[in-house]
């Protein structure tokens, strides 16, 4: 999505604010998120499967058409390195992947581990074949990419997997994005994460992500500007922070 001048600013405006007073956990008491903030979301180092990962980012930048959806369409290494952490952090087996876009953000998703499950749901056929050749060409763990309508193959998926640990929302461009949310939020559990990519692109996504915090069924929020984080353990205490990430 392009961001106009005046967006961009507005942007850089609110993320020096919260690096100035939101950075490091300040001011943040629950231990979970405290180490959430500093452990996970505040990590730079880069993990062994990054390189090759991105590799086949340059790859797909070096293919034609391909390269004009890989830029548009593509999750940024920074969001990328975020998954791929809160995946490990949490240790999550069974990963629900809404959206594949160039298929680049499920290789992180699922390269902490070999004996991940993970399916993918992508509604376009051209994006779903670039994605389908990076699972191919990564040929690490077994990745089932299901191509269609996201509100028919939901509900199929879901009974398939039965345990959902992670879900990555990458459907900021949909207009259905409430009705993916509660069919998902049925099948979470005390340790279920939930990933939103691009709360605040548009009208629809602030709204999902108004819905996604005062659901009843979700504790803990985090927004992060650019993506949402929701949890379900009801031993915390229900509260959205701020984050800068």
């Amino acid at each position: 999505m392009q961001i106009l001048p005046k967006k961009n600013s507005i942007r850089k405006s609110v993320l020096l604010y919260r690096r100035i007073l939101r950075k490091k956990g300040h001011g943040v008491h629950s231990p979970f998120v405290y180490n959430l903030i500093t452990k996970v979301i505040e990590e730079r180092c880069p993990y062994y499967s990054f390189s090759g990962i991105e590799l086949l980012r340059k790859r797909l930048l070096m293919q034609g058409e391909t390269a004009c959806v890989v830029a548009h369409e593509a999750i940024p290494p920074k969001h990328c390195a975020l998954l791929f952490r809160l995946a490990n952090y949490f240790r999550s087996q069974n990963i629900l992947q809404i959206g594949a876009s160039a298929g680049l953000s499920t290789l992180y998703l699922t390269s902490y581990a070999k004996d991940v499950r993970c399916i993918t749901l992508e509604k376009t056929s051209e994006r779903a074949s670039i994605a389908r050749w990076v699972y191919e060409e990564a040929a690490r763990t077994p990745i089932d990419l299901r191509v269609g309508d996201y509100q028919n193959l939901l509900p199929f998926t879901l009974k398939d997997m039965g345990r959902i640990d992670l879900v990555f929302f990458n459907t900021h461009k949909e207009t259905s994005n409430a009705g993916l949310f509660n069919i998902c939020v049925k099948y979470a559990h005390p340790d279920t994460v939930f990933v939103f990519e691009g709360i605040k692109a548009n009208n629809s996504m602030l709204k999902l992500w108004k819905t996604v915090r005062t659901h009843p069924d979700v504790t803990v929020t985090l927004d992060l500007y650019s993506i949402g984080i929701a949890f379900f353990n009801k031993k915390l205490h229900k509260r959205n922070y701020t984050v800068y990430f």
